[in-house]
């Protein structure tokens, strides 16, 4: 029985590593999501100590409970609790601007070495290096909440996790993964159907954490996430195989030209940096067009979506809700299995209508619109759950874009275009979440919703460029599309360079070269 079993987890293990990872890494972050809770819930206590409203302080325990933010979030007394509230949302988004700030340089710069050098330290070096990065974070801010430290020990926190690249480089990487290893008729598929399960994993952790933080506080919390990362770890360890896929090259492809007669880092740089650049003259018009408007949409879906995310938490906690841990999990519960269902069942329904995958992101952002509208001017608990119903269609935009760009790029292309991309989407993160954050502390006293309004607005740009995509994909010929529409992986050992298998020559012609030879046969 015990062989058996391990056989079956072997198995699974084998099989299905990506998700496993996925799904470890999404109870992960559902953990660490409940900090803003607590540095909430430090600053309420701090205000009730420095204004004297809440003597009887013996009921705040070093686990991090949510009493006083329970007794001041009640908002029985308007005047007063939206004093507290404001004052303990300005101090907190204010701690997490300054934490921002203090990773972001080492973030951007690690990004990008990691990504330029993860063929040579291997994914799976990488992978296991951005976690450990998560476990020193946690484990300083066990020591905070254990001992009370001062706030720039958040800081120092956030710096030295900073130094290991961060979640988006794991998310480059898993990402690599899976876009290697499936085919490409099977990627967007795979990809929806990968976040709707991590989704659903993550309903049930939002629940569980609101009723943690409520009855257990947070140190518990925090030692559960410190596990639970040690044990992703150890599973990337023993289970991911030293290998990584390799695409076949194609008779048009550039970079490979470049990677074995010039194999530096500089020109590795220069081809991430080119890899969206129109000035390829292998690369049709039509081509080099969508890439640049699905990069640019995708940008502005992303400064959207961080104006509607990042302050939201503090929007949840203020009035007129003040609501409590145990709320913010009900409510994330819901949210995630409405996420899991409804982006499952729209996807479907749009894949049987036949609509593209700009008809798709223009429905999407359509949707964040109405959303961010809706959601802005709620005053009720059940107006934020109705808004749920909507919600799920939003981030298609988010969902697509490795998937699209993949589609338009030579195969051997997308691991630097990945590169590029995460490297955009880490300095949109890092600096939109210092933004935002501030914006909040800055707008809160005035108008508690500025920055979901203002998720609205950004939100017009992206639905226009794919309203200009769809025309371009639609009416627009591709006069030169020669690529390799499948990619067989080859395996080959993670820490070795990227280089042209051997016996395989490779020929570049301009699109107008290619033309004239087709009309002359």
């Amino acid at each position: 029985m015990r062989v058996l079993f391990c056989f079956s987890l072997n198995h699974l293990f084998h099989s299905h590593l990506v998700e496993v990872i996925l799904c470890l890494q999404t109870i992960y972050y559902c953990l660490a999501a409940s900090i803003g809770q607590y540095v909430y819930s430090y600053y309420l206590k701090s205000y009730a100590l420095r204004t004297e409203l809440y003597p009887d302080l013996s009921l705040y325990s070093k686990t991090g409970s949510t009493i006083i933010q329970h007794e001041l979030g009640q908002c029985k007394d308007l005047l007063t609790s939206s004093l507290a509230q404001q004052w303990a949302q300005k101090k907190s988004s204010n701690l997490f601007f300054y934490q921002t700030v203090a990773s972001s340089v080492p973030t951007i710069l690690m990004t990008y070495i990691l990504g330029l050098y993860t063929h040579q330290l291997g994914r799976k070096f990488v992978l296991i290096l951005t976690m450990l990065g998560n476990l020193v974070q946690y484990s300083i801010w066990l020591f905070i909440i254990h001992y009370e430290l001062p706030d720039y020990w958040w800081h120092i926190a956030a710096f030295l996790s900073s130094l290991a690249g961060g979640g988006n480089v794991s998310s480059f990487i898993l990402n690599l993964i899976i876009t290697d290893s499936t085919k490409e008729s099977e990627r967007t598929s795979r990809f929806l159907y990968i976040g709707a399960m991590c989704t659903a994993i993550g309903a049930i952790a939002s629940l569980l954490v609101g009723f943690w933080i409520e009855y257990r506080g947070f140190l518990d919390l925090y030692w559960t996430a410190l596990f639970v990362q040690l044990l992703t770890i150890i599973i990337v360890y023993h289970h991911m195989k030293p290998q990584s896929f390799l695409p076949i090259a194609s008779t048009n492809s550039h970079d490979y030209i470049h990677n074995t007669n010039k194999n530096t880092k500089y020109n590795q740089l220069i081809q991430i940096c080119m890899v969206f650049s129109p000035r390829h003259t292998y690369r049709s018009r039509k081509r080099s067009i969508s890439l640049i408007i699905t990069l640019v949409a995708f940008i502005f879906h992303c400064l959207a979506s961080l104006s509607l995310g990042v302050p939201f938490l503090w929007f949840q906690l203020n009035y007129p809700f003040c609501w409590s841990a145990k709320e913010i999990g009900y409510y994330n519960t819901a949210s995630s299995i409405i996420w899991s269902i409804g982006s499952i069942v729209g996807m479907k329904f749009l894949t049987y209508t036949r609509s593209s995958d700009a008809a798709i992101c223009c429905i999407s952002h359509t949707c964040f619109i109405v959303s961010a509208l809706w959601v802005s001017q709620a005053i009720y608990n059940w107006q934020l759950y109705i808004g749920l119903l909507i919600a799920p269609f939003t981030t298609y935009q988010g969902s697509l874009t490795y998937s699209i760009i993949s589609k338009w790029l030579e195969p051997n292309e997308i691991n630097n275009a990945f590169t590029f991309v995460t490297e955009i989407n880490t300095i949109l993160n890092v600096f939109g979440n210092s933004f935002f954050n501030y914006l909040y502390s800055i707008t809160v006293s005035h108008s508690r919703n500025f920055t979901l309004l203002l998720a609205a607005g950004l939100g017009v740009i992206p639905l226009i460029l794919n309203c200009i995509l769809y025309v371009v994909t639609k009416n627009i010929p591709d006069e030169s599309d020669n690529r390799i529409k499948e990619c067989i992986p080859i395996l080959i050992p993670d820490h070795m360079p990227i280089t042209v298998p051997a016996g395989i020559e490779t020929v570049l012609l301009p699109a107008k070269t290619t033309r004239n030879i087709r009309q002359n046969c």
